[in-house]
This record gives C-alpha cells, structure tokens and sequence, in this order.
C-alpha cells in the first residue's frame, strides 16, 4: 500500500482523469478501518477532497 500521502497522491491522480469512486480495502478489515479513518482521511479533507461518499 503506502503512506496516507501516497494514497492520497493516487488517489487524485485517479480524480484528475475523472474516476469518482473508490473502493478501499484491505485486511485485516479492523486495523486497516482504523488506517483509514484515523490517517487516510484526514489527509484527505486536508486536500479539501471527500473523505467518504
């Protein structure tokens, strides 16, 4: 995977080319909700990007 600002680099590299939905997943599903919520989207809303649909 990455670090939460590599996942974000791609993940408006996707938007830019305009994919608009994403689904994220990994496993085990509880530490990667955790990598998600407490990491992932708060770089996100920092872009000013939405973190969740």
């Amino acid at each position: 995977m990455g670090g939460h600002a590599e996942v974000a680099d791609r993940l408006e590299e996707y938007r830019e080319v305009g994919s608009s939905e994403f689904i994220l997943s990994g496993f085990p599903n509880l530490e990667e909700a955790h990598w998600l919520s407490d990491g992932l989207a708060p770089e996100l809303r920092r872009r000013g990007l939405p973190a969740s649909g």
